[in-house]
Order: C-alpha cells, then structure tokens, then sequence
C-alpha cells in the first residue's frame, strides 16, 4: 500500500513537472504573441545611414521584422525570397525590415553582406539586443515577425525551410488585405455618396402659351 502511495505521488509529481515544463516551453515558442500591439524601437540603418523609427511607418504600411545574422545559413536562404516579396508588394504598403543580430566583432561585416546580397529594405544592427529582446528574446534565426498597419503583431515565424515563403507571402497578404477597402466597397461608397440627377422635364420648364389677346373688332 506504501508503495502504490509512492508511486502515485512520484507520478502526480511528475506531471506536475512535465506541465510546469511544457507551459515553459509553450511560453518560449512564439516571440511575440499575436494580437497584441508592436513595441517601438529605434535603430541605425546600415543602408541610408539614417536612423530608423518604427512609428513612422505603423498606420502606414504592413511590416515584416526579420532577424537573421552573418554566420545564420538558414537565413542567407530566406533572404532572396524576402526580397522579392518586399518587390512584389512595396506598392500595396509593405516594408522588410532585417535586424541583425551578429555579435559586436561581426557588425563591421553587415553593411558589405547586406549590399553584397542586395538587401535594399532597411537593415539595422542591434548592438545591444533591445530589439530582440522585445521581439525574440530566445534570439531564434532566422526569425519574422509581421505587425500590420494597425500596429498589432498578426504573425509570427521561427525557422526557414525551402517552401516557407509561400506560407510567409500567405501572412502578408493576409494582413495587407485587413487594411485595404475592397474595390466593390469602394466603388458603392462612391456611388452612394454622389448626388442624384434630377432634370426637370421640358415641358414643365416652358411656360405655356395663352391666347390672351383681345379679338379685333
């Protein structure tokens, strides 16, 4: 009887462990939970030099974040894709973004990787990790977070195997599509917003004759 008592405590007791540990894991799975709003951040870009602000561009266009590094084989593939997708969609209110996150003796190689593969979109360093923090602080690689133009975060994606850039390109158009008014809408809302014609017949705007002379005598 002491035995079985044992055994179910040991096993409760590892449950119990397994669940705290699953929860853990759970928690530790997605870098930013969906639907909630994007944190701002600030940042050097390597390719105008400039400083880049997150808040300029929440209201205005749909934002893929990706962290990638140097030394990160699987984001080296995904980059050609993420470039051509920022191409495809740049007109309907899209930007890339790719925050490295190569450590302090590798930053002086981003600008030649970033203009050597032809990144065009933004790409910012992150010296000190505060934009991983808030978006990965796992530091996966490579890594997308995708906030659209009402600034909440509508996807997130760890890792990158050939074929992934569809279901990428899928969330994208996904959230361009949620700020963007249908043509047909559009179209109705013009209509009905226009004022009626009305013209007056012809015949009720001619005054009409009367023969109101005197006859002659």
């Amino acid at each position: 009887m002491t035995n079985l008592l044992s055994r179910a405590s040991a096993a409760c007791f590892v449950g119990a462990l397994a669940a705290i540990l699953s929860a853990g894991c759970e928690d530790a799975k997605s870098a930013s939970d969906v639907g909630v709003t994007a944190h701002d951040f600030t940042a050097t870009d390597v390719n105008s030099g400039g400083t880049f602000r997150l808040r300029d561009h929440i209201g205005k266009e749909v934002v893929l974040i990706d962290f990638w590094a140097t030394w990160c084989q699987p984001c080296l593939a995904e980059m050609p894709h993420l470039q051509a997708l920022w191409e495809k969609y740049r007109s309907r209110g899209f930007l890339v973004v790719a925050v490295s996150m190569d450590s302090a003796d590798q930053l002086a190689d981003v600008p030649a990787f970033a203009k050597r593969n032809q990144m065009s979109f933004p790409v910012l360093t992150d010296e000190d990790s505060s934009i991983a923090g808030l978006y990965n602080p796992r530091k996966s690689a490579p890594l997308s977070v995708i906030i659209d133009k009402q600034g909440h975060i509508s996807a997130v994606r760890e890792g990158y195997s050939p074929g992934d850039e569809a279901f990428v390109e899928k969330d994208v158009l996904k959230a361009l599509s949620a700020g963007e008014v249908p043509a047909a809408s559009a179209s109705s809302a013009a209509s009905s917003s226009a004022p009626a014609s009305s013209s007056a017949p012809a015949s009720s705007s001619a005054p009409a004759s009367s023969s109101s002379a005197p006859a002659s005598k």
